[in-house]
């Protein structure tokens, strides 16, 4: 798949034009990275923002005393840190690869002087902002008013969801699952274990089936029964 085709499937880029999507190829520059591997952290000069081309890149913040909390897991396609186009001189958090992967990187005057030549660049990116920042909203909501369980189900259900099965693979680890639904292993696994027990779900290895998907909705609405 070609970097425009990439670049056509972000959230940001969703409504451009080829040419649109050719003028932003242009500026751009390429770079891979190992598993494990910082890309920025947070409070480093923030020069310009990121399309993920391969692998996945891990999106956090990090507390004095060490615990992590993951903000968003980028996969191909989507774009990160691309709060520095409108403002801000430095990351407002740490990105990490998850995995090998190859992302393009977009300087941010380059790209300013893009979106002042092509304001309807700009117009249509802005618009499809406001769709991942509700998103964002309602992400910080559920971690602020719901338990862990209920995040865990709404998780599961988000998985599910449109693809006319109820199965699926848990392609991040159970300690990653955790820090992005803002607990800890133990809780997460306490929590699961219970689902099991309940026959709400199934686990073998990575492989996730909902055997009742009534209850789990329930559950993700805050019923502890």
């Amino acid at each position: 798949m070609s970097i425009e085709s990439l670049l056509k499937n972000c959230y940001l880029c969703r409504d451009l034009d080829p040419d649109e999507l050719a003028a932003l190829n242009a500026i751009a520059s390429f770079r891979r990275v190992k598993k494990g591997e910082m890309i920025f952290f947070e409070g480093d000069q923030a020069a310009g923002f990121f399309v993920l081309l391969e692998g996945r890149v891990r999106i956090y913040k990090a507390s004095p005393d060490g615990k992590e909390y993951t903000l968003h897991i980028i996969n191909p396609g989507q774009m990160f840190a691309e709060a520095v186009i409108f403002e801000g001189e430095t990351f407002p958090a740490n990105g990490a690869a998850l995995q090998d992967s190859s992302v393009a990187f977009f300087p941010r005057d380059k790209f300013i002087a893009l979106i002042t030549g092509s304001p309807q660049i700009s117009l249509k990116m802005l618009s499809a902002l406001s769709e991942f920042v509700r998103q964002f909203n309602r992400q910080v909501e559920e971690l602020s008013l719901k338990e862990v369980s209920a995040r865990l189900a709404s998780y599961f259900i988000k998985k599910t969801a449109g693809t006319g099965n109820n199965v699926f693979l848990l392609d991040i680890s159970k300690a990653e699952l955790a820090r992005s639904l803002g607990t800890v292993s133990e809780t997460l696994s306490r929590n699961l274990r219970k689902m099991k027990e309940l026959g709400v779900v199934r686990v073998d290895g990575q492989t996730i089936t909902v055997l009742d998907p009534d209850r789990l909705r329930k559950i993700a609405d805050g019923d502890k029964n």
